[in-house]
């Protein structure tokens, strides 16, 4: 069956909140993110609170014609992003779950804002929040077709993009051209754990060369 990409709504979010967890394996998921009750929940209040926001965008795949679409279809993939915004002062995220690993949150939540802060400065971008596939569904596009939509709204804002990207996830942002700027590092069960800090520059929409070839 073919695939088809469209925007997620608020009664999707109990399937995302079990793709999420069904794909999400690596060690630091694992620790910081367990897949038990009080976390899952955690986890679908923030999906909640962000498919409200309007410089939030949470796209789903799944199979079928438009035509034929259901409320009970699977959703195989998702992607959820963030245009450059400025978050309102009173505005606070979900209160964390203490049954993750709170001090390794904190750890890796720390260190990746340090080094977004260091490598974007001022600069407006989008930002990639999570990018997932079901295994059983991997290699057929889905991450591709959620991509190609993110890079087509970037690109047509003109802004740069970023992603905390981890070992598994990082080819994919490499083959649309994301490059690896910077990394950061926790160590978990005696290991270390590796993260790269991927940035994007903003490509020319072909539309605007033609429209505006003068400017370039």
């Amino acid at each position: 069956m073919p695939l088809r990409l469209v925007r997620a709504e608020m009664a999707d979010i109990p399937q995302l909140v079990d793709l999420y967890f069904n794909t999400f394996k690596s060690p630091l998921v694992l620790r910081v993110k367990p897949d038990v009750p009080p976390v899952r929940e955690w986890y679908k209040k923030s999906l909640e609170s962000d498919i409200e926001k309007p410089h939030t965008r949470i796209y789903k795949v799944v199979e079928g014609q438009a035509e034929s679409a259901q409320a009970s279809d699977e959703i195989i993939a998702f992607a959820k992003w963030s245009s450059p915004h400025t978050e309102p002062q009173q505005e606070k995220p979900t209160d964390w779950s203490v049954d993750g690993d709170v001090a390794l949150f904190k750890e890796v939540t720390d260190k990746a804002t340090e080094k977004k802060k260091k490598i974007m400065g001022e600069k407006e971008y989008w930002y990639i929040g999570v990018l997932a596939t079901l295994p059983k569904h991997q290699h057929r596009g889905a991450g591709s077709l959620l991509m190609t939509e993110f890079c087509k709204q970037a690109d047509e804002a003109g802004h740069w993009s970023y992603v905390e990207a981890s070992p598994l996830g990082r080819p994919t942002y490499q083959r649309f051209a994301f490059e690896t700027r910077d990394t950061f590092s926790v160590v978990i069960d005696g290991e270390p754990y590796i993260d790269s800090c991927m940035v994007r520059e903003p490509q020319i929409v072909s539309i605007n060369v033609t429209k505006h070839a003068g400017y370039y």
